[in-house]
């Protein structure tokens, strides 16, 4: 697995990164429902972005607080403080694709799971000795809140406007 602009996201900072996002279009929504007109589509919008951002804030927050000794999450078998990621190569991002037309049995969700795995770089639930299958196997029994955070993150490390938050350190 080939990933380019490598970082370092720290739970903690990233709890704060999100909640300040959260506060933020929790701001928004609050403006335009006291603004006069119809905004219920941008609302709307608003509010399913928000949801977004408060799964993937439970997702760092399993991460840091539940998953390390979770009988129910085996594969992250130690604390950490954060995960080390990266972006996907378009070749690994079209043979993700690829795969997932030609399989018959991937279900919503699979391209997620295959794009945190090709993302991963350093973390509880892997080490050195893994194959790129057995690697999905076991990002795919991680908690979903979990995958949406670590494809968010992987996804800011694509932009090629740098757009990664203040949180990582290559």
């Amino acid at each position: 697995m080939t990933t380019f602009n490598q970082t370092y996201f720290d739970f903690d900072e990233e709890e704060q990164r999100l909640d300040n996002e959260i506060a933020d279009l929790q701001d928004r929504i609050d403006e335009l429902r006291d603004e006069d007109g119809d905004n219920s589509d941008t609302i709307g919008g608003l509010q399913a972005q928000l949801s977004k951002l408060q799964s993937r804030r439970k997702g760092v927050i399993w991460a840091r607080d539940t998953a390390p000794g979770h009988e129910d999450f085996p594969m992250w078998d130690e604390a950490a403080d954060g995960v080390t990621l990266g972006a996907v190569r378009a070749s690994t991002f079209g043979n993700m694709q690829n795969d997932l037309e030609a399989d018959p049995d991937a279900g919503s969700g699979t391209s997620d799971i295959l794009y945190v795995a090709d993302g991963t770089i350093e973390a509880p639930y892997t080490d050195g000795e893994l194959s790129d299958k057995q690697l999905v196997g076991i990002v795919g029994q991680l908690h979903p809140w979990y995958i949406q955070w670590a494809s968010g993150a992987v996804d800011r490390l694509m932009d090629p406007e740098g757009a990664s938050g203040g949180n990582g350190t290559h």
